[in-house]
């Protein structure tokens, strides 16, 4: 019985090129999002659920408060259709 190499003789250096550069992607896009967190950004204190004091940048409490809030009727009507997928 003979083996017969069905990939094509370079496929490893591309898929070990394509894992570095997407790794790569990756990092530079972390670090862009890390700079848009800037330490110039305005802080607000709060206070956690546990009683923790942290502190929160003011543009994502912004961010926040634009949301749309969820009604009682939608997560009741999410809880029955989870709880007739278990049963």
């Amino acid at each position: 019985m003979t083996k017969q190499k069905s990939i094509e003789p370079g496929s490893r250096r591309k898929f070990l090129s394509l894992g570095i550069l997407s790794g790569a992607a990756l990092l530079t896009q972390k670090a862009e999002a890390m700079t848009s967190f800037t330490e110039d950004d305005e802080k607000v204190s709060m206070l956690t659920a546990d009683g923790k004091l942290v502190e929160v940048s003011k543009r994502i409490l912004d961010q926040s408060a634009s949301r749309e809030k969820t009604k009682n009727k939608d997560i009741l009507n999410w809880s029955e259709v989870a709880n007739k997928s278990k049963a």
